[in-house]
């Protein structure tokens, strides 16, 4: 902001913070309208963490699964889902109100848009679910923003951000985070392929791809495509092992070991970073990024897929999600495109460019080549 712009900020907070002001503007339809609305939306700031609690009830009891695909009663949702038809009816009523289920009768129940949503994405509900130990490590907030909870549950829960010697992490440290985000993958796997043509490559490496989610999906979309996935020894165990439950383990490669050190063994001219950078702080990334220089091939496309920083709503609203989570992990950042754009060029690649995908709440896409 400008000096002027500021001056009429802060002349604007007086007059808003004014009780002689507000009673003012009450009594001017046009003005009231706009002063209600910005009430809402401040009450609905203020009681937030109310509505997160409603939609976790409504996962944990399997509500979205109890209405899938059918409009049922009260008793027989209550019965499905082990709750008192008094206790169910006071929740659903509170699902109504979040837009979760509409009422499309007397005593008769169905799911709206968002609930239809949350019925067929497993992992979109398996991140709910998540939530219960990030709540509990922001839930002394003044402590945590003040810097002084130091050990959290999600730090313990994400293995690989602990220090020591990521690739001697055992299968029972990376078993549960794996399988977090083979089920919440679906979205934005299809989110990442819509946005941008994997066809026009040979090959395509997936670096820290985990159980093989992404790689599944773009051998899926593009039959003709080699496939190689690169993450920890205990990880690709557990690829190698959903490779083959999807039948694409035969079109697959799987190299094991730690993309920070060891080398990448890579002819592929197509090398994608899935939800990977935003994991760590700017030291790691770099090194990262400079060990993936050292070992691609000449000419080879990198690409940067994962939820990105900005000022239009749905990369305002990752940042504000994930500035948190990230926070309570103890490692990473939401960058921007440019700020990705940046390490990039520090670490050699070039042609950097960003560019949106066809939802940016979910990812930002940057595209460079070594």
């Amino acid at each position: 902001m400008n000096s002027f712009a500021v001056r009429l900020r802060l002349w604007r907070n007086r007059q808003i913070a004014s009780p002689r002001f507000r009673a003012l503007v009450a009594r001017l339809p046009v003005l009231r309208g706009i002063a209600n609305r910005k009430a809402n939306q401040l009450f609905r700031l203020t009681t937030g963490f109310v509505h997160t609690q409603i939609l976790s009830a409504c996962v944990h009891l399997g509500l979205f699964e109890a209405l899938e695909g059918a409009a049922r009663s009260t008793t027989a949702i209550a019965s499905r889902c082990g709750v008192t038809p008094d206790h169910m009816r006071n929740l659903l009523d509170q699902a109504r109100r979040l837009d979760l289920v509409v009422n499309a009768g007397p005593d008769l129940w169905v799911l709206s848009d968002a609930g239809a949503v949350l019925a067929s994405e497993r992992g979109l509900r398996e991140m709910i679910r998540h939530h219960d130990m990030f709540y509990r490590d922001i839930a002394n907030s003044e402590a945590f923003w003040r810097g002084e909870v130091r050990e959290t549950e999600l730090r313990r829960y994400w293995a690989y951000v602990r220090g020591g010697a990521p690739a001697t992490i055992g299968s029972a440290d990376v078993a549960p985070y794996s399988a977090l985000m083979r089920e919440s993958q679906a979205m934005l796997a299809d989110c990442i392929l819509a946005s941008h043509d994997f066809g026009q490559y040979r090959s395509v490496l997936d670096i820290g791809g985990g159980e093989g989610a992404f790689l599944c999906a773009a051998g899926n979309r593009h039959p003709d495509l080699k496939l190689a996935l690169f993450d920890l020894p205990a990880v690709t165990e557990l690829a190698s092992r959903h490779l083959r439950q999807q039948g694409i383990l035969d079109r697959a490669t799987l190299h094991s070991g730690d993309f920070v050190t060891d080398r990448i063994p890579t002819t592929d001219d197509c090398v994608s970073l899935i939800r990977i950078l935003c994991d760590h702080d700017d030291e790691r990334a770099l090194l990262i990024l400079s060990n993936l220089h050292r070992h691609l091939s000449p000419g080879a496309t990198l690409i940067v897929a994962e939820a990105m920083a900005g000022d239009s709503e749905g990369p305002n609203l990752a940042a504000l999600y994930f500035g948190t989570y990230f926070a309570a992990m103890g490692s990473g950042r939401c960058r921007t495109a440019h700020e990705i754009i940046a390490l990039l060029a520090q670490c050699g690649f070039h042609h950097a460019t960003a560019s949106t995908t066809t939802n940016p709440l979910l990812a930002g896409l940057v595209t460079a080549r070594r």
